[in-house]
């Protein structure tokens, strides 16, 4: 995951429009959300990239 001006330039050098980019959060979203129930008491590891997948689209 790229935060703050990383993800810009990252943005930025695919040239893709703004609708584009919000499927792609919407996606990581969903990822993020699935991984939570699912793994929740078997890999905390995962569940640690699932809720920053998460916090990350929701409040970035």
């Amino acid at each position: 995951l790229f935060s703050g001006k990383s993800r810009q330039v990252f943005k930025d050098e695919l040239g893709v429009d703004e609708d584009t980019w919000r499927r792609g959060q919407g996606w990581a979203l969903s990822i993020g959300l699935i991984i939570l129930p699912y793994y929740l008491h078997t890999n905390p590891g995962l569940v640690a990239v699932g809720k920053r997948l998460i916090n990350e689209v929701l409040f970035t």
